[in-house]
């Protein structure tokens, strides 16, 4: 839950480094940063949830399946846990350093999903099979 509320803000996984075994060390020794603004309830919440003691996680000693320390944080103030199935969700923004979670984000028109045409060309041209050492 705590890489995925990392993920979610920041738009990047906790842990990263240039091999999957490089990747798996950082999570052995719990080296991760955050990202400059990154919202302090969230980081005290992920803080809590990235434990590699299982026992030591927030939530890890309540009582029943509720999950009740998790729900009581302040990072999930205004949640109404028993409707919350009947809520409108928010509106989901970017993380953009620097800025205000207040601000209104739109996607410019000029943008398409996917690879365009040119960066298609780019990467078919790219012969993958030869090696150059």
């Amino acid at each position: 839950l705590g890489c995925i509320i990392y993920q979610m803000i920041s738009g990047l996984p906790p842990f990263r480094a240039s091999t999957e075994f490089l990747t798996f060390q950082k999570i052995l020794k719990m080296d991760y940063e955050f990202p400059e603004g990154f919202p302090s309830d969230a980081k005290d919440l992920v803080e809590k949830l990235l434990v590699l003691d299982h026992n030591k996680r927030l939530g890890a000693n309540d009582n029943g399946d509720t999950y009740e320390s998790i729900r009581q944080h302040p990072f999930f103030e205004g949640i109404d846990w028993d409707n919350i199935w009947e809520q409108t969700p928010p509106t989901i923004s970017p993380y953009l350093p620097g800025g205000s979670f207040e601000e209104e984000y739109t996607v410019p028109d000029h943008l398409e999903p996917g690879l365009g045409k040119n960066q298609l060309v780019r990467l078919w041209e790219f012969d993958l099979s030869t090696s150059r050492g």
